[in-house]
């Protein structure tokens, strides 16, 4: 069950038969071990230069060519009212509403035709609450074009090149270790494979996940976000609750604070947090408490890098005694690294 997994490698359940039945003495919560700072992965930023060519996406961006004399005009056709939208595409906010039969003057058009811009002042059309603009863009397949000439191709609002195409592509490595004289399996290494699985829904990409683990340590599964091609975020907002979710947080997390060594000379440029931490129950009266740190692309907010420290907490009466919160020493460490990834990353060079 994908709330099970939270968003990431949590099979390692599978591996630590804690139970009440073989409880050691309880230990100072406080000797635990945090997880390693990110200073001995993350590279200063002035031992690398920013290569000529930029890490933008490769999209071209329509350029705007000149403004024909004829004034063309649209009417919304469709049976219900028409979104009016900041940009070219579904993923654009919704500025306001256009009643059917309303026109509007054109003032331009998309590269691919798909959409026209329109100025937004007339009577019949109502503002999206919190939004306003001087013009807005319809969809050609809801509109009638009236008018001689052609509409000029107006350039395409700032960040309106999608940040992530349908090819997208990610892969993590995984390792995996387990501190603890109940865990049946000591250490495993894992890949964490992420592609999308089928067609964007609504500007939206189906990313799926697929863990797969060394020597079949633990069971292959599989877990879908669903990535915002515009602004690289991922939908249902989770990664701000737990970091664990944190694999796509979206374009410019955050200013970069140093390098993610990548792949031979090149490093990633990366805004890094931490530490964090999140409680999960477990059930049988057993916590576990999730510490760590995390990296991400500062150009699209991919997860770079994420360590944590997992510790197991009991809550209960066993054998005469009352437990509240026990630490028996019990502790999991992870360590993920990306290793591959199709997307325009902040790439720099090493000196």
């Amino acid at each position: 069950m994908f709330v099970l997994l939270l968003g990431m490698l949590l099979l390692t359940l599978a591996g630590c038969a804690a139970s009440a039945a073989n409880m050691p003495t309880t230990a100072p919560l406080a000797d635990a071990a945090l997880p390693p700072t990110i200073n001995n992965v993350i590279e200063p930023l002035d031992a690398y230069y920013s290569p000529d060519s930029e890490t933008k996406s490769p999209l071209p961006t329509p350029t705007a060519t000149p403004q024909s004399g004829e004034q063309l005009r649209i009417t919304i056709i469709s049976q219900i009212r028409a979104n009016v939208r900041s940009g070219p595409g579904t993923s654009f906010d919704i500025v306001a509403k256009a009643n059917p039969g309303l026109t509007f003057d054109v003032l331009g058009r998309s590269e691919d035709g798909g959409w026209y811009q329109v100025a937004t002042n007339v009577e019949g059309i109502t503002a999206v609450d919190g939004q306003s603009a001087e013009n807005g863009w319809v969809a050609a397949e809801l509109v009638r074009i009236a008018g001689e000439g052609e509409a000029p191709i107006v350039a395409a609002p700032a960040g309106s090149s999608p940040l992530f195409t349908p090819e997208l592509s990610a892969k993590w490595s995984v390792n995996w270790q387990c501190d603890s004289e109940r865990c049946q399996i000591k250490q495993c290494e894992a890949e964490v494979d992420a592609t999308v699985n089928r067609q964007p829904n609504g500007g939206f990409l189906p990313v799926e996940h697929t863990v797969t683990w060394d020597d079949a340590c633990f069971s292959t599964d599989s877990w879908t976000f669903e990535v915002n091609q515009m602004t690289g975020k991922e939908r249902s907002g989770e990664a701000e609750q737990n970091f664990l979710y944190g694999y796509w947080t979206g374009a410019k997390p955050g200013d970069p604070i140093g390098v993610f060594p990548f792949d031979g000379n090149e490093g990633i440029e990366v805004y890094c947090s931490g530490p964090h931490s999140v409680e999960i129950e477990e059930g049988g009266g057993w916590t576990t408490i999730y510490q760590g740190n995390t990296c991400h692309d500062v150009n699209t907010g991919i997860l770079v890098y994420m360590n944590y420290t997992k510790r197991w907490l009991y809550t209960g009466d066993y054998d005469g005694k009352t437990y509240s919160r026990a630490f028996f020493g019990d502790i999991e460490k992870l360590e993920q690294r990306l290793i591959d990834a199709n997307a325009p990353l902040a790439l720099v060079v090493k000196k």
